[in-house]
């Protein structure tokens, strides 16, 4: 009977430490995108993502369930207003640009520009210039 609590003492450290590396591997947020807007029943947006640090560098991580209705020119920023306050006329108001993006389906890695400081901005913003439109949002 010792040795199984011996045992199950040594697994539940080792279980510890376990989570304490995955969290430090570098991830600062995460979320679910939420979609701006729904056409013929699909949505604009949706998945999983999260912003990770490597190196001293900041990457925003779209998941495999990453989906998007393709558009001419949707482009990914980083808002300081809340996720409910985005809107299409608004969403790029005081927001830095970080990419347009190429792949609408799929995971892909987006470097995040060193100048900027994740503390000062509240929402990951999907947003097409041409229509004006939002793609969605999530909160950081």
């Amino acid at each position: 009977m010792k040795k199984i609590v011996l045992v199950l003492s040594l697994l539940i450290v080792s279980l510890g430490g376990i989570q304490h590396a995955v969290a430090a591997d570098g991830v600062i947020t995460s979320g679910q995108l939420s979609a701006g807007f729904s056409s013929w029943g699909k949505k604009s947006l949706a998945g999983d993502w999260k912003i990770v640090e490597e190196n001293g560098k900041h990457y925003i991580e779209l998941a495999n369930n990453f989906k998007a209705t393709k558009g001419p020119d949707v482009e990914i920023f980083l808002s300081p207003k809340a996720s409910s306050a985005v809107n299409g006329d608004n969403a790029t108001d005081g927001s830095v640009f970080i990419k347009i993006i190429s792949s609408f389906e799929g995971e892909s890695r987006i470097e995040i520009p060193a100048d900027v400081d994740l503390s000062k901005y509240k929402t990951l913003v999907f947003h097409c210039k041409e229509y004006s439109k939002l793609w969605g949002v999530s909160p950081l």
